[in-house]
């Protein structure tokens, strides 16, 4: 008697010999002959034992990738979707600027400066915030939540759009900076005489 696990010999009309089957029926050599074949043949990428990128980090280079490759599909895509939902778009983009505060004044402040291709930090906010103290860069008074990010060195004046020009001013301390001198600024608020 046979056993039901063991694999029975049988003649293979693709190689021409009684060679032993899998449990499926299909012959052992030529199984193993094509799947070498298909592995050689289908092993177009390498794959990097030293990269220590984590899978999702992976995941968003191989997405730029691909973004690039079809960049203007995907924004006629984006095109199409807000034309058509205008007023859903509108609603999560307020959410999301009230969800992230301080990616939002960096955004803006980048926006600004895209003519000049220099672009802020992301989080600068919260780190300007700390060495801050939570308090204005002209006043000293405290900032809370309704801060301006301000360029101590106006655009205006030939300043740059870098993360070493930027200061945290409260609203009414930034609108009445607007494009001056940081010196003269100073100086008619009574301080460095």
């Amino acid at each position: 008697m046979s056993d039901s696990n063991s694999t029975a010999v049988k003649f293979c009309k693709v190689c021409n010999c009684a060679t032993s089957r899998y449990a499926s029926g299909r012959c052992k050599p030529c199984t193993n002959k094509y799947n070498k074949s298909w592995k050689t043949a289908h092993n177009k990428r390498k794959v990097d034992t030293n990269d220590k990128r984590t899978s999702k980090e992976k995941r968003r280079d191989r997405d730029a990738i691909r973004y690039q490759l079809r960049k203007e599909e995907f924004r006629e895509t984006s095109r199409k979707w807000f034309e058509a939902n205008s007023i859903r778009a509108k609603e999560l983009a307020i959410r999301w600027r009230k969800e992230n505060p301080d990616a939002y004044r960096v955004q803006r402040q980048n926006r600004r400066a895209r003519k000049s291709n220099l672009k802020l930090s992301i989080g600068l906010g919260l780190i300007l915030f700390a060495l801050q103290r939570g308090k204005c860069a002209c006043c000293g008074l405290p900032l809370g939540n309704n801060y301006h990010m301000d360029h101590i060195m106006p655009l205006a004046l030939g300043g740059t759009n870098t993360d070493d020009n930027i200061q945290l001013l409260r609203q009414r301390c930034n609108n009445q900076k607007h494009a001056k001198h940081p010196v003269d600024f100073m100086q008619s608020r009574g301080f460095l005489l």
